[in-house]
């Protein structure tokens, strides 16, 4: 797939387009959305996507800090990353008007990959050779070699570099 085919029908949403880095070789499938916002006393570090990354269609990246993909890696479609949520604090400002709050950069390891609507909330880093099943909702962080499913993720397996197979 070629970037420069699909990169026109992505959304770019209060988006300071010079906080996005896309490595060569990626492909970015239609319909996806980049929001980066400025959050008061929070450096906007950007969204990174390393080289030959793969990103399937209905994706959305959300960053107020920082969000990195690293070299290799593949996001299926719907997939959710995002760094940002609205201020929860009951009173008399609904949720909606209560301002948006950081809760800590995304890292996600070189040659990882995201199975289909996996959603990965603030604050996590995911180890390299990572996988990630369908449908899971990742609030932790995994090392390298994992591989996490279910809501919230839990790790299913890991990677044995000696014996070659997944135990």
């Amino acid at each position: 797939m070629n970037l420069r085919k699909y990169i026109s029908n992505i959304s770019y949403k209060y988006f300071d387009r010079s906080k996005k880095k896309i490595g060569k070789g990626c492909s970015l499938h239609y319909g996806g959305t980049f929001i980066t916002s400025k959050i008061e006393n929070v450096a906007l570090n950007g969204i990174y996507i390393g080289a030959n990354t793969y990103i399937g269609r209905f994706f959305n990246l959300h960053t107020a800090s920082e969000i990195s993909l690293g070299k290799n890696v593949v996001l299926s479609d719907y997939v959710y990353i995002s760094t940002i949520a609205h201020g929860i604090t009951p009173g008399d400002i609904r949720i909606m008007e209560q301002p948006w709050e950081d809760k800590g950069s995304v890292r996600i390891g070189d040659n990882s990959f995201l199975g289909f609507g996996v959603i990965v909330l603030p604050n996590v880093s995911i180890g390299r050779w990572c996988i990630i099943g369908a449908g899971s909702v990742v609030t932790k962080s995994f090392p390298d070699y994992s591989m996490v499913a279910g809501n919230p993720a839990k790790l299913i397996k890991r990677y044995c570099l000696e014996k070659k197979e997944w135990i």
